[in-house]
């Protein structure tokens, strides 16, 4: 009699996980052939920890003005993602070029202005505007997680080595600066945009990372 009753309810479990096996499968969606798809959730983008501004990206501590070693820093001391209007769209056409002008790009229609305003410091007072551009250290670049912007949009990949170079960016005796990007607006609107920085500290070298929006 015990015997029976045992075997009655290992009858029942097996009947039940047989049920439920069954429900999952009817719920899962079918394609063409019968065969059974399996659904795969989209995973949510980890962003980096950011830095808090202002932050030092360059660092060298044994720059030279007029032959004597003073130290010399750039540093972001803020970011600013806005429309373009008819001013800021001709003075980021005179910084980039005909090169750029001429690709019929509608920044004001499809483009958001990102600026990134900048500041140099050296370790005296008197010589507080060293010949040195505002730039990006090459490596950096827009980044949602780990997925690189520039790898996508071929006007982005322009625009980064454009900041990197020197020679093009041009030099500047000014304290304080910034550097201008046009953002496609389906990435300038993400959450999860960051700017991935290249930062050097003499010679180490890391990436940091500053939430745009």
């Amino acid at each position: 009699m015990k015997l029976t009753k045992k075997l009655i309810v290992l009858a029942l479990f097996i009947s039940v996980s047989v049920l439920s096996a069954c429900a999952k499968q009817e719920k899962s969606p079918i394609n063409g052939n019968g065969d059974t798809v399996q659904t795969q959730e989209k995973k949510e983008v980890k962003k980096h920890e950011s830095e808090k501004l202002p932050v030092t990206v360059y660092s060298d501590s044994d720059y030279k003005i007029e032959g004597q070693q003073v130290g010399f820093k750039r540093i972001i001391t803020k970011v600013e993602m806005k429309d373009f209007d008819e001013s800021s769209e001709l003075e980021f056409y005179d910084r980039y070029g005909n090169a750029i002008r001429n690709q019929g790009f509608d920044l004001k229609q499809d483009y958001k202005l990102l600026e990134i305003y900048m500041k140099h410091e050296t370790e005296e007072e008197a010589r507080r505007r060293p010949l040195e551009a505002f730039m990006l250290n090459e490596g950096s670049g827009l980044v949602v997680g780990d997925n690189e912007l520039a790898s996508q949009n071929e006007f982005l990949m322009y625009q980064q080595e454009f900041l990197a170079t020197d020679f093009k960016v041009g030099t500047t005796f000014d304290g304080t600066g910034d550097i201008m990007m046009a953002i496609p607006k389906e990435y300038a609107e993400d959450s999860n945009l960051q700017l991935r920085i290249k930062q050097q500290i003499d010679e180490e070298k890391k990436y940091i990372y500053i939430d745009l929006n």
